[in-house]
């Protein structure tokens, strides 16, 4: 119950994010029927020209805010809601409450990460373009991975700072801080940051002529983000615990 009551909850959130991203990566492709080569690049490839709109364009600014917004809502939202007594009365604790909401997010999460990889292949067979399904698996990965960065700040977040507006602010301003500190003061790190993880960017996993792989993924710099989401969703969870609804 408390698994559908989750879905509930962010369905919506979860649903537009599902069209904007899905209606995005099929427009884009579509459009390459009449832009694609640009005039100022006619030897550019056409996975060269997907990473651009897609794996390095819109798509992965929409992805990134809407990963964080799923993290959002609980206890907090339904306070304002009026609901969270009958929640509250439930006999579960609230790390009960807590964890059916984080893995639903989880899930919404790498099912936005899929969309590229199922809309986008299929899409450019359709215009006569490939791209390769292999390739668009990979970057599914690393949006589903550095992802869950994004699902546990918005998760923190939502049970450290009281009010729904509130939240999604200090959600939103901790990814512009995030990438003001990555693009800045760690500038010389490009391997920490998860936004050059997640496309490859300024990294040697790609060939910068075709933007396809080359280099196999970084497993150890994945495993420590997902290490990283672990502790900030159990820094949520300790909050939760003490917190007075």
């Amino acid at each position: 119950m408390l698994y559908y009551k989750a879905w509930l909850e962010s369905r919506v959130r979860f649903l537009a994010a599902g069209a904007v991203l899905s209606l995005y990566c099929l427009t884009f492709v579509q459009r390459a029927r009449l832009d694609f080569p640009p005039a100022l690049e006619p030897t550019l490839p056409y996975t060269a020209h997907v990473w651009r709109g897609i794996y390095n364009g819109l798509d992965m600014v929409v992805f990134i805010i809407m990963a964080a917004l799923l993290g959002l809502g609980g206890l907090e939202r339904e306070r304002e809601l009026g609901t969270d007594g009958f929640t509250l009365a439930l006999p579960v604790d609230r790390a009960q409450l807590l964890w059916p909401r984080v893995a639903v997010a989880m899930v919404e999460m790498a099912a936005l990460a899929a969309i590229p990889l199922v809309v986008v292949p299929w899409t450019s067979a359709t215009i006569g373009r490939a791209y390769p399904a292999a390739h668009a698996a990979r970057f599914a990965i690393l949006f589903a991975t550095t992802g869950t960065l994004w699902v546990s700040a918005g998760v923190l977040v939502s049970v450290a700072v009281p009010g729904s507006y509130a939240s999604m602010a200090a959600s939103l301003l901790a990814q512009v801080t995030s990438a003001a500190v990555f693009s800045g003061t760690l500038r010389a790190h490009p391997s920490l940051s998860p936004f050059n993880v997640m496309n490859g960017a300024r990294l040697s996993l790609l060939d910068r002529s075709t933007d396809l792989f080359i280099a196999p993924l970084p497993w150890i710099t994945l495993a420590a983000f997902l290490l990283v989401s672990a502790t900030v969703l159990a820094g949520a969870s300790a909050i939760s615990r003490r917190r007075d609804f």
